[in-house]
């Protein structure tokens, strides 16, 4: 029993004492570096409420944002930049915002860096959705980069 307190006093104070010598301000910024260049690029969706009566307007936000000191392009194949698809519990689409939708056939580019940080894009649906739960998908089209974030929302009864 003494021999496997010693082997495990040994194994901790082998392994914590180099955590131990390091600056706690080191530690934090080295594991704050790695944060910001995975949490401060990408794309989010909200809605403006989690909870809708049927027929009421769902309003959706799609957002890209860029906090990173290097400038990002997202290059485009036509007009189009975003869509948001609906989908019902049983992943099925509702709806699709571009759908029945004409987008000029030009090539197009958006830049985020330093200046311009984020991009959003807001769309309303206005349709009658039977009670339940459904997922919002935004996507960002960009041929390059292509992005997409979902939310969910419930329509009472």
């Amino acid at each position: 029993m003494r021999k496997v307190l010693l082997i495990t006093a040994f194994t901790l104070a082998v392994l914590c004492i180099p955590a131990l010598l390091l600056r706690p301000k080191e530690r934090v910024s080295t594991t704050r570096s790695k944060a910001v260049k995975e949490l401060y690029f990408g794309i989010t969706v909200t809605a403006d409420k989690a909870t809708y009566a049927p027929g009421d307007t769902i309003v959706l936000k799609l957002k890209v944002f860029n906090t990173t000191e290097q400038e990002v392009t997202f290059h485009f194949g036509n007009a189009q930049r975003y869509d948001f698809i609906l989908e019902d519990e049983d992943g099925r689409e509702v709806w699709r915002w571009s759908s029945g939708r004409a987008f000029a056939m030009v090539l197009g580019e958006e830049t985020l860096g330093p200046g311009k940080e984020e991009i959003a894009y807001t769309v309303e649906y206005n349709g009658e959705l039977k009670p339940g739960y459904y997922k919002v998908t935004g996507v960002l089209v960009a041929r390059d980069r292509p992005m997409s974030a979902s939310v969910e929302v419930y329509i009472t009864k």
